[in-house]
């Protein structure tokens, strides 16, 4: 069966390295003669001498189609890999590259090599044939010499315009049909998304929800099926060649056609080769003069298939989903793992590491099963810089593999479709120099640099995780169990995901000492990551946290958390590592971790793994990072040169707070993570918040007052700039991570705070246990923690999540009061008795369901709080009053993100 490769725009390089010229050995000479024979346009007789005397026919006529007949221009066989069987036979795997004048198609074969027939006769036949793979719809493009002026010419994608008044535009064609466009001429590009957060990013790159420019030359990609659904055809007109004009063209033509579905054959082909766009996608890279080179991309393939991309900056400006697209799913809430063919159900990865070259050598087998009504190629991520040395399975031997070139993908196809509900084991060798890729916001932001003659340099270290994509992966970061061995010098350690092995010692094949460290994730974890230094082990305690028994009044109620399935632990081993210099501090900090740990057990009812790992780091800046198992924390150096006071996680009253933001990720990132980039708030938003519940179980009163002041401050000062959901988004065009934090970390940990104050203590409680039991190990979404939340309230949040997660908007209460009623006891009539507060709030009609609070002030000094929920345009609150009232002051605890007008 052959596979029509389909590829959303990108540039794929093939995995082989460069071959030299075949072998001068027999078998060599033999792959020169096919080369030869397929050239010519081979027919079946032609190839007939080419194989042994019991070759069986129709594996000769297999091999004769793949020639292109009198058609074919080019051929190319290269040899991949070369194994001896029993009785001399040699098995060669061999690709085939056949070229007509605008079309192509590669292919991998099997080949199994007879010996020598006689001793006077050395040369070499084919004894059997398969073809293993295939990728076919290759095709050369070219520019036409044919100029077509243009007037008005439009362009149309969706909420996209693009109008040229006057121009040039010349074409390229796949068996006579456009796929390929230039233009150079005067126009103008309106691009206008519907969704209201994309208006939003739009205003702060281009000053307005819709983004206008002028544009003065563009290149397009289309299906030939699509294209009069896109371009006016009836404003291109033929006329006569400018050759000045075609240069330019060819130039631009040149420039862009290698940067979407291009392949790069490399040692098959220095040609370029593209792959004609699925019906559906279009793209269109645009020269803009406010905004530089612009691509609009519709990528039906993708769950977000609309897209604008600066592709100097490499930022997106615009990602949503189409309108049909919407339709189709019924809903703006998707997980990236419904686009998967498969699901990747173990992992075990075997790496060597030199921390002086950088360099990984790893082996890696991945266990899929099929989730698709049926699969034939199968997408990969792993580390651009890595050379993939070969892809193979126990069921097909070695498969043909793409990569993606200047991005993270591996296309995989196999030799015919597997079906929903099957396995596969593959295989991948690769190596490479890969350089640690920091965490992503796992630190805060350097503010002003300052010079400093005492700085110390940190000790070395070498992360690698979700983002190094150091081991072959699913392109979706879903939940698989793992086993990891990294080998390293004898100097070094190594931590990683899962319950370690004792390290054991090897050589290398030279002869050079080296020790392997072997992790195993028996708990399913998101990605793999590993840490390495010259760490030592400094302490290491037991968390055992009480389960309810059949005598606690929590007994007599379902555990909520644990209704999923799975292995619960009510206790944890912590281990404190730490390099060198920072033993004592990883000492003073057991204590606190193992407090953190059995404080969040509590909260959720669940400890998530059986270990845990936390190590100290040397650093510039505070932050960390927190895989599955272990817990990297950073420890700024004595005369650090940076200052991070007005970063919004800078929390300089609660020391513990990385500490405990980093080990909540066990629970919330690592336990449960959200099902796409949107729902980022519950991995941090949810680690922010424990770590504000643990600010005020340990920290004073004045303390915590100054953490919600903070966070409600940074906060409101970015409210502008997005919803919770854009992700990480947030600050994205601009480089301004604090944007993100003050946001996705803070913003979110108040609404949590809010939504436990309007549900209430005990129904907040339950409804996080059946929300996190639900989610354990899982990708999840909002929706769910709504109706996780719904159930256990009795009431309907939609409105909530709506307002303070996908919108943006900070509502502005106008508050009043009136004391009534008053009725005085005594002589002096200083004693009220039979007294009503009336709290008045009133905020505009697209009503957010807040709850304040409100400190009342009484005329003899004393003052109490209480709770104001505002779920209506205007809300009236009485609550019985004490004494006389001598004001009221709302949100003074700035618990509620609210702006205060006090209404006159």
């Amino acid at each position: 069966m052959r596979a029509c490769a389909v590829f959303l725009i990108v540039m794929v390089s093939w995995w082989a390295p460069p071959a030299a010229a075949q072998p001068a050995d027999a078998v060599g000479a033999l792959l020169v003669r096919m080369e030869q024979a397929l050239a010519t346009g081979a027919d079946a007789p032609t190839l007939l001498p080419l194989f042994d005397e019991g070759a069986d026919r129709a594996q000769i006529d297999a091999m004769a189609d793949e020639s292109a007949g009198d058609r074919t221009t080019r051929a190319v066989v290269r040899e991949r890999d070369r194994q001896d069987l029993a009785d001399g036979v040699t098995r060669v795997i061999a690709d085939i590259l056949i070229e007509t004048a605008a079309l192509a198609h590669v292919s991998t074969w099997r080949l199994d090599i007879a010996p020598p027939s006689a001793a006077a006769d050395q040369s070499r036949r084919v004894r059997a044939a398969a073809r293993l793979s295939i990728v076919d719809g290759l095709v050369r493009l070219a520019l036409s010499e044919r100029q077509y002026a243009v007037r008005d010419l439009h362009i149309r994608g969706e909420d996209l315009d693009v109008a040229i008044a006057s121009g040039v535009a010349y074409a390229a064609e796949v068996r006579g049909m456009i796929t390929a466009l230039v233009v150079i001429g005067d126009g103008e590009v309106t691009f206008s998304p519907k969704p209201e957060s994309e208006k939003g990013q739009l205003r702060l790159v281009a000053g307005d929800e819709v983004l206008r420019s002028k544009v003065s030359r563009l290149f397009l990609r289309v299906n030939p099926a699509d294209v009069a659904q896109h371009v006016s055809l009836d404003s291109l007109k033929p006329m006569e060649t400018d050759r000045g004009m075609l240069d330019r063209a060819r130039r631009l033509f040149g420039d862009q056609v290698g940067q979407s579905y291009s392949l790069d054959l490399n040692d098959l082909s220095r040609e370029t080769w593209n792959l004609v766009p699925p019906i559906g996608d279009l793209l269109v890279d645009m020269d803009l003069a406010r905004f530089g080179q612009i691509s609009y991309a519709r990528s039906g393939g993708d769950s977000e298939d609309i897209s604008l991309f600066d592709r100097k900056r490499r930022k997106n400006l615009s990602v949503y989903t189409s309108q049909r697209n919407l339709a189709m799913r019924g809903t703006r809430r998707y997980n990236e793992e419904d686009r998967l063919d498969y699901v990747v159900e173990q992992y075990n990865v075997d790496v060597s590491f030199d921390p002086a070259r950088l360099w990984l050598e790893g082996r890696a087998d991945l266990d899929l099963r099929i989730t698709s009504a049926a699969a034939q190629t199968l997408t990969l991520r792993l580390a651009e810089p890595l050379v993939l040395r070969a892809v193979t399975s126990d069921e097909f031997g070695r498969l043909l593999a793409l990569r993606v070139r200047g991005q993270n993908n591996i296309v995989v196809n196999l030799p015919d479709s597997l079906r929903r509900g099957q396995t596969l084991r593959l295989r991948v060798a690769y190596g490479g120099r890969l350089p640690p890729v920091p965490a992503e916001r796992e630190a805060v932001t350097v503010g002003q640099q300052m010079l400093s003659e005492v700085a110390l340099e940190p000790e070395p270290r070498f992360v690698y995780s979700h983002r190094s994509y150091w081991y072959p992966q699913s392109s979706v970061t879903a939940f698989a169990k793992a086993r990891i061995r990294v080998t390293v010098p004898p100097d070094f350690t190594v931590l990683g995901s899962g319950i370690p092995d004792p390290p054991t010692v090897t050589t290398t094949p030279d002869g050079r000492p080296r020790r392997a460290f072997t992790f195993r994730a028996l708990q399913p974890i998101r990605y793999l990551s590993i840490a390495i230094s010259r760490f030592v082990q400094v302490v290491s305690a037991d968390v055992s946290r009480r389960a309810a028994t059949a005598t606690d009044d929590a007994a007599a109620s379902p555990r909520l958390s644990r209704s999923g399935e799975g292995v619960f632990y009510d206790e944890t081993s912590v281990e404190m590592w730490s390099q060198p210099r920072q033993t004592s501090r990883a000492r003073d900090l057991l204590d606190t971790t193992t407090d953190i740990m059995r404080f969040y057990g509590d909260l959720v009812d669940d400890l998530p793994f059986p270990s845990l790992r936390l190590v100290l780091a040397e650093d510039t800046l505070p932050g960390g990072h927190s895989p599955a198992y272990f817990a990297l924390l950073n420890q700024p150096m004595p005369g650090t040169p940076f200052t991070w006071a007005r970063d919004p996680v800078a929390f300089d009253d609660f020391p513990q707070y990385f500490i405990a933001h980093e080990l909540a990720h066990q629970f919330w990132g690592q336990a449960v993570a959200g099902e796409n980039y949107h729902e980022q708030w519950i991995s941090e938003g949810f680690a922010q918040y424990f770590a504000l519940l643990y600010a005020q179980k340990v920290r004073p009163k004045e303390t915590v007052a100054g953490v919600f002041r903070q966070m409600y401050r940074s906060a409101l000062e970015v409210s502008d700039q997005g919803p919770i959901w854009l992700g990480y988004r947030l600050g994205h065009m601009k480089g301004e991570s604090r944007v993100f934090r003050a946001t996705v970390y803070n913003k979110s940990a108040l609404v949590l705070h809010m939504l436990r104050r309007l549900m209430g203590e005990a129904a907040f409680s339950r409804g996080l246990q059946r929300f996190y039991g639900q989610s354990r190990f899982r990708r999840v979404g909002t929706d769910d923690l709504r109706a996780a939340m719904e159930t256990e309230y009795g009431r309907p949040l939609v409105r909530f999540f709506e307002r303070w997660v996908y919108g943006a908007d900070i509502p502005v209460l106008r508050t009043s009061w009136e004391q009534v009623d008053l009725v005085t006891a005594g002589a002096d009539g200083q004693a009220p008795a039979g007294s009503t507060l009336r709290l008045i709030l009133e905020q505009g009609p697209k009503v957010h369901d807040v709850p304040v609070t409100a400190t009342i002030v009484y005329a003899d000094g004393r003052a109490e709080q209480v709770l104001a929920v505002v779920t209506d345009q205007v809300t009236e609150v009485q609550v019985p009053a004490t004494g006389r009232v001598r004001e009221v002051r709302f949100n003074e605890d700035f618990g509620a993100l609210v702006r205060i007008e006090r209404k006159r």
